[in-house]
């Protein structure tokens, strides 16, 4: 049975709320309204929100900015006093996704950005503890500053949260780019402000907390993981050791079907453990967008804009011209000196089958006993050295004009490149009817593929796109693929699609919510998850 929900706090209730947390954290790291307190987003605006969405669908009502986890906890206790729904964020840079936009309207936003302890760095056993407001560039710099032999892992752009990128499962280029199952150890805050630790955690000063995931029990991780169940306030995270010897590797294939035996031989290399990073794979639209050539960059400036997109002729005549390839993967080599020349030889064998290939290797051959250093390698296109870099925040701006956006739908699909290249005909076939263009940015895994693609689009297009993100799911969901993170916007659709058994899975998540939270202050729909009392009808009014 469907109970009535509360109604929306009212000013009054949001009043007492903000003049509570005040005095504990400061009215300087109270936000009464949502236009100031953020961290700088692209354009230099410190407004939270969607940067991306002219609509405000999901503005929140204000935000609070504690530096401490007894800051969180007394700050969690008072929204359930008020009956204020939060929306957590580590540091609100979760562009393509909704960046420090709630699905719910009014929510008050609880960023920790503030909270930028790196507690431990161990150089010996490969890991770090952080805070959700570290970043990849501090965690890197920290590395950096004390001389440490380890590469961490980063996404493409670094300014955003290691534990928050993290917990949303998302990926760096390193070995453990994956970075959901290098996570060990959480400290949460509960609902009713109780302080959690998984895993070893559970026990007092226990030493293998950041070594050891599985602890003694049901292993909880997972639990926050996507999920509005607590607030992570702490993180251990493993991190790649420097190797003695490096090699960055692209792979070009110079037709579009080569996606297929591209994507097959790269997680059969993956599954035999010759490549130990995740490979990147690039489409023709993205090459010539990255190009540095002159002459690429005028012919695609005529395309370039709103309402508009680049015809693949025009492509394919830059291709022939200037041999971009229709396909690039991106991956690297790390081991020691003796392994690094016969992996290499074993990677060319293993793609010579392909006609027309081209690789080519950036070697670092090392001496041993020594180990690669960041500052040999410098900045990389892809940062698999674990560099951190803003440089892909320049694409934004591709079609034409400033104050760019984008959107990405990155369906999990079987990784033989077979099931990955049928879906991509569909989905480019769709993106060309949109007017805009297909940016892939398709990484493989050894028993999956993220099929990213990218949309890149303007203001004025929102509209358009968020049609063309319909379609797109419509036709993931009737090849049974399902992305792996949504945009706060569709976080509902994708829940509806979890199906099986009546769809018990939701069912489950909202009992756990009720058991969890049964205010239900903490982050309302995100996953698409709600406490039981909250109907269909109420849900939609909210969004």
């Amino acid at each position: 049975m469907t109970h009535s929900k509360s109604a929306a706090p009212d000013r009054e209730a949001m009043r007492r709320f903000f003049d509570a947390v005040s005095k504990t954290i400061g009215e300087n790291n109270v936000s009464r309204t949502p236009q100031h307190g953020a961290l700088q987003g692209t354009q230099g605006h410190d407004s939270y929100g969607d940067p991306f969405s002219t609509t405000g669908s999901h503005m929140p009502s204000g935000a609070v900015r504690p530096s401490e986890v007894q800051h969180v906890q007394a700050i969690v206790k008072l929204a359930n006093i008020h009956k204020i729904p939060l929306w957590t964020v580590s540091r609100g840079k979760n562009l393509g996704y909704g960046g420090s936009g709630s699905v719910t309207k009014g929510c008050v936003i609880l960023d920790l950005h503030r909270m930028k302890k790196i507690l431990e760095v161990n150089e010996e056993y490969g890991y770090a503890v952080v805070e959700p407001g570290v970043s990849f560039f501090d965690l890197f710099n920290e590395i950096q500053g004390r001389g440490l032999n380890l590469w961490p892992s980063v996404p493409a752009i670094g300014w955003g949260s290691v534990l928050g990128n993290t917990v949303d499962r998302g990926f760096g280029y390193t070995p453990n780019g994956e970075h959901s199952q290098s996570q060990c150890g959480m400290e949460v805050v509960m609902s009713n402000g109780e302080l959690l630790r998984t895993g070893m955690g559970a026990m007092d000063n226990n030493k293998a907390f950041p070594l050891y995931k599985g602890g003694f029990g049901p292993a909880l991780d997972g639990l926050f993981f996507q999920s509005n169940f607590g607030i992570v306030t702490k993180l251990g995270i493993h991190i790649t050791p420097a190797p003695e010897a490096y090699a960055t590797v692209e792979i070009s294939v110079p037709k579009e079907e080569d996606l297929v035996p591209l994507v097959g031989t790269l997680s059969d290399l993956m599954r035999r453990s010759i490549i130990l990073n995740s490979p990147s794979i690039a489409n023709i639209f993205r090459l010539a967008l990255m190009s540095q050539i002159p002459e690429v960059q005028s012919e695609l400036a005529k395309y370039m804009k709103p309402n508009s997109h680049v015809p693949y002729s025009v492509l394919e005549e830059l291709d022939a011209k200037h041999k971009l390839g229709f396909w690039k993967a991106y991956f690297s080599l790390y081991g020691s000196v003796e392994m690094l020349p016969a992996m290499l030889v074993t990677v060319q064998r293993a793609f010579s089958h392909i006609p027309g290939v081209r690789i080519t290797t950036r070697e670092f051959p090392g001496s041993p006993g020594e180990f690669i250093t960041a500052a040999e390698i410098k900045e990389e296109e892809i940062p698999h050295s674990g560099i951190p870099t803003l440089a892909p925040l320049a694409i934004l701006d591709s079609r034409g004009q400033k104050g760019g956006c984008h959107l990405d739908f990155s369906p999990v699909i079987p990784p033989s490149g077979r099931e990955l290249y049928e879906w991509y005909l569909a989905a480019k076939q769709l993106t060309i009817n949109a007017n805009f263009d297909f940016f892939a940015d398709f990484h493989v895994y050894p028993r999956y593929v993220v099929g990213i693609e990218l949309v890149i689009f303007t203001p004025e297009e929102e509209g358009r796109m968020n049609s063309l993100f319909k379609d797109l799911l419509q036709d993931g969901i009737q090849r049974a693929y399902l992305p792996y993170r949504t945009h706060v916007s569709y976080m509902d659709d994708l829940a509806s699609r979890l199906q099986f058994n009546n769809s018990a899975f939701i069912r489950f998540n909202a009992n756990l919510k009720d058991a969890l939270d049964p205010n239900g202050i903490l982050s309302p729909g995100k996953s698409g998850i709600w406490n039981n009392n909250v109907s269909q009808t109420q849900r939609d009014s909210q969004l």
